[in-house]
């Protein structure tokens, strides 16, 4: 989504005659939150929730909540003798940052980042989150934060009421020519999960976390990436370069697959993309301790 006109255009269309099923006391918890955060980025949220969209709620260039870092910096080596109790985690944040080993090439500024992802916020509104580690400052920020509602059954709750509740959550961040990174959550226990479009799956890594249950998947992949105007559509995007989700257990049986809809296949907001670095005195950036994953936490 480019600009406020795609946003508003991409509302239009998604929300005629929607019946949204968020209670007044959740958008005013949701609210206090977001006015924690920059102003520019709470109002976009407050007016999105407002218009009654939909159960997901997009924050760009979010302050580091909290957020210790699962593994070590790209340019360094672990110095942990053994995994910590459990997983370390600051306020608001829900577990670790996982590392997806991928990198984010910025050449206007001659910059690289490392990718990292995680959850924040509370387990019955958790947010996902995309943040980026300057490789050479070190320095941790959150560029991108997806916030959903639990339904009663732990999954993600649907757009109305007599909506079924989803499995999935995903974004697509575009690294290069055909090279993509998919990043995600699942909300149960998969023993693989896989990522595909134009016909091509790829086996996403996997990290459980343990704070949710969910599991948080990556996979970089070569692929066409999907088009900007996904988001300008009336209705849902359908082409070829479209998302399907599989997760399979240990058998090899699908336990539950998507392709496109809501919260798949959602754009990255970053630091090549031209939007702002965040400037609030109270937002600044962190430079987290790296640990290493807990049991529960290690990418498998």
């Amino acid at each position: 989504m480019r600009d406020i006109h795609d946003l508003r255009h991409a509302l239009n269309a998604e929300t005629t005659d929607v019946a949204v099923h968020i209670s007044p006391d959740l958008v005013r918890r949701r609210a206090h939150r977001i006015r924690t955060w920059r102003r520019t980025v709470a109002a976009a949220a407050v007016i999105a929730v407002a218009a009654g969209t939909v159960s997901t709620v997009r924050l760009v260039n979010a302050a580091t909540p909290g957020f210790d870092v699962a593994g070590p910096p790209s340019s360094g080596t672990s110095s942990c003798p053994s995994p910590p109790d459990g997983p370390t985690s600051g306020t608001n944040a829900l577990g670790t940052l996982v590392d997806t080993g991928a990198v984010l090439d910025v050449p206007s500024r001659n910059l690289r980042y490392d990718v990292l992802i995680g959850l924040t916020w509370t387990i019955d509104e958790p947010g996902f989150a995309v943040a980026f580690r300057d490789q050479q400052a070190g320095t941790v920020e959150v560029w991108d934060t997806t916030l959903e509602v639990r339904d009663p059954s732990g999954d993600l709750a649907g757009k109305r009421a007599d909506d079924p509740p989803r499995q999935f959550l995903s974004s697509q961040l575009e690294l290069g020519p055909n090279t993509v990174l998919d990043v995600g959550l699942y909300t149960r226990t998969a023993h693989r999960i896989t990522v595909a479009s134009e016909g091509a799956a790829t086996d996403a890594e996997t990290s459980r976390n343990a704070a949710t249950g969910w599991t948080l998947f990556w996979a970089q992949r070569r692929a066409t990436p999907l088009p900007p105007e996904r988001h300008t559509v009336s209705g849902f995007y359908e082409g070829p370069e479209q998302v399907t989700l599989t997760a399979y257990d240990a058998v090899g049986q699908p336990q539950h697959t998507v392709t496109g809809g809501l919260g798949v296949g959602g754009s990255v907001q970053n630091p090549r993309d031209g939007s702002a670095r965040p400037a609030d005195p109270t937002s600044s950036p962190t430079t987290p301790t790296a640990t290493c994953p807990s049991p529960d936490d290690a990418p498998r």
